[in-house]
C-alpha cells in the first residue's frame, strides 16, 4: 500500500511592541491511501458474475434437457418391449354345422328330389386310437412314483385300472392322469390300495 503524506503549513504572526515575527510551522502527516474500488474494476466484476451465472443456467437448462431425453427414451423402449412382449389376440372362429342342403326340382318333371349331404366326418378307428391311448397311459403312469405297479387297458376310450398303491392318494393321482389324456371317456378305477 501506498501512503498518502499530507502536508499542513502554518503561519503565525507575532506582533510585538519592538518587533514583528513570522513564524511559519510545518507539520508532515503519513496517511495510508485508500483502498478504494475504481469504477473499471465494479465493471470487470460485474461482467464476470453475469457470464457465471450465465454459464450456470446454461449448465442447468442443458442437463434438463438431456435428462428429459434420456426420460423420453426410456418410455419409448419400454412401450416398444411392453408391445413385443405381449402376443397378438388370435380369434379362430370354427364355421358352424350346417344341415343338408335339399334341392328340388320342379313338379313338371315328376322326377324325386335329389338330396345332397355333406361328406361325414371320417369315422375312428377305434383300435388304432385305443392302443395310441393305451400307450400314452403307459407312458405316463410309469413316469410317476409309486405306480410301477399299476396297468391300464382301453377299450372304446373306456380305460380300466388294475393293480396295487400304497395310498388313496397315489389311487386319485393315477384316475386323474388317465383322464388327463386326450379320448378317453371313462375310468374303471380298480387299483387296490396297500400297506394303509
Amino acid at each position: 500500500m501506498e501512503s498518502n503524506e499530507k502536508v499542513e503549513q502554518r503561519r503565525m504572526v507575532i506582533d510585538s511592541p519592538g518587533e514583528r515575527r513570522e513564524i511559519v510551522t510545518e507539520r508532515s502527516e503519513s496517511m495510508p491511501r485508500e483502498s478504494g474500488i475504481s469504477a473499471g474494476m465494479v465493471a470487470i466484476i460485474a461482467i464476470v458474475a453475469i457470464f457465471a451465472v450465465g454459464a450456470v443456467v446454461y449448465f442447468v437448462s442443458s442437463r434438463n434437457a438431456n435428462e428429459s431425453a434420456n426420460r423420453n427414451a426410456n418410455l419409448d423402449l419400454a412401450s416398444q418391449t411392453n408391445n413385443a412382449q405381449a402376443p397378438p389376440t388370435t380369434i379362430v372362429q370354427q364355421p358352424a354345422a350346417q344341415a343338408p342342403v335339399i334341392i328340388q326340382q320342379p313338379a313338371a318333371a315328376q322326377q324325386p328330389p335329389v338330396i345332397i349331404q355333406q361328406p361325414a366326418q371320417a369315422s375312428r378307428d377305434t383300435a388304432s386310437d385305443d392302443a395310441n391311448m393305451q400307450e400314452v397311459a403307459t407312458k405316463r403312469l410309469t413316469e410317476e412314483p409309486g405306480m410301477a405297479s399299476v396297468s391300464i387297458s382301453i377299450s372304446n376310450a373306456e380305460a380300466v385300472l388294475i393293480g396295487s398303491v400304497n395310498s388313496a392318494a397315489t389311487k386319485a393321482k393315477a384316475e386323474r392322469v388317465v383322464r388327463a389324456i386326450r379320448g378317453v371317456k371313462s375310468v374303471d378305477n380298480q387299483i387296490v390300495i396297500i400297506g394303509a
